[in-house]
């Protein structure tokens, strides 16, 4: 016995599937080579080195389509630019990230707030299939005095949706809230439009800038930035810069989403920078506002006053919704049934050894109850 123990522990320090003896095989299941697949049941492989170890489980390949696929290790992601569908024949938990449409910048000053920024992980999605909403960018104010739009909400079915974007107000105007707030017009006393719709946890987005004297307009907030709220501006004629968007690895690589729009003004070549994240510049006597890149949920920039004959708003990004699910699902807890591939002994044997470690994941296991063991 103390052999077939010390033949054990060197076949699993070389994670060796098989280690012959003279007239005995230490077999040790370090992975399927040992294992006679046809008459075992629900075997299943985990852990990694050293650490290898079966058991009892059940593994699923789902089904699922809708978006734009790819994928990153275990992982499949669909990608929805558009609305849509996202079908899937087994119940599994997904990582998400939804985020709602960018608002527009006004038509004179001010900008557009990034859209609504949610993400989490562990949702339980059914197998159904499951509406898919990508909220549009939120239009450009059509010139001076005309508020920027408020962007589209974005949504997974029932289970999550995200607030569009707040629109930039005008010189006299109130900016709207929404998933991030629009910036506000160039009064100190005037505050930025409110973010954060919802309270959620992680935050949604974030309030805009609050302007200043002097044709400056408050930036937009970022959507569900940890620094997002809009810059106000330092001082007169000065353009808030957009909030910063928030990283997301959910595709396998950081991308940076939902910035705000920087605010216009007069008494500048170009308005304020547009968030990280998308977020668009805003327009100066040199420049027009910047449109929010699409599929961010960010911000459009804001416009120059009327000096330069009521130039328009620009629109904020459209949003996007990303489901990440494992490829293959996993279910523990079977029971478990390993059977070695047969070994040829040299000689009709009278004794055998069986040596098994057990741990058990749940409740206590009893032997020749709960574990059995046999050896022919």
């Amino acid at each position: 016995m103390n052999q077939a123990l010390l033949a054990f522990k060197i076949a699993s320090s070389n994670q060796l599937a098989k280690f012959s003896m003279v007239d005995q095989v230490i077999d040790e299941y370090q992975d399927a080579t040992g294992i006679d697949a046809g008459n075992s049941t629900n075997e299943l492989a985990s852990g990694a080195t050293t650490a290898k170890y079966y058991e009892g489980g059940t593994s699923v390949t789902p089904t699922a389509t809708g978006g734009t696929i790819t994928t990153d290790g275990l992982y499949t992601i669909h990608s929805f630019t558009a609305s849509g569908n996202y079908i899937n024949n087994t119940a599994q938990s997904v990582e998400y990230l939804v985020i709602a449409g960018g608002g527009g910048g006004s038509g004179a000053d001010y900008a557009g707030g990034g859209g609504g920024y949610r993400t989490g992980t562990g949702l339980s999605v059914s197998a159904a299939t499951h509406a898919i909403t990508v909220g549009s960018g939120g239009s450009g104010g059509a010139g001076t005095g005309s508020l920027g739009g408020v962007g589209g909400n974005s949504s997974f079915a029932s289970y999550i949706t995200s607030s569009g974007g707040g629109g930039g107000a005008y010189q006299g105007g109130t900016p709207t809230a929404g998933g991030s707030g629009g910036g506000s017009a160039n009064q100190a006393s005037w505050a930025g439009g409110a973010g954060n719709a919802g309270g959620y946890t992680p935050v949604e987005g974030y309030a805009g800038g609050r302007g200043t004297v002097g044709y400056a307009g408050g930036g937009a907030g970022g959507g569900g930035g940890s620094s997002g709220v809009g810059v106000t501006p330092a001082g007169a004629q000065v353009q808030g810069h957009g909030g910063p968007g928030t990283s997301s690895s959910i595709t396998g690589a950081a991308v940076v989403r939902a910035g705000g729009g920087g605010g216009g003004g007069v008494g500048a070549t170009l308005g304020g920078d547009g968030g990280t994240g998308g977020g668009g510049r805003g327009g100066g006597t040199a420049g027009s506002p910047v449109a929010g890149t699409a599929n961010t949920g960010s911000g459009g920039g804001g416009s120059d006053d009327a000096a330069r004959g009521g130039v328009a708003g620009a629109a904020g990004g459209s949003g996007i919704v990303i489901i990440r699910r494992l490829t293959t699902n996993v279910t523990s807890g079977a029971n478990l049934t390993l059977q070695s591939i047969a070994t040829t002994a040299e000689s009709a044997p009278t004794t055998a050894d069986l040596v098994v470690l057990i741990e058990d994941g749940a409740g206590t296991a009893t032997v020749n109850t709960d574990i059995k063991g046999y050896v022919s």
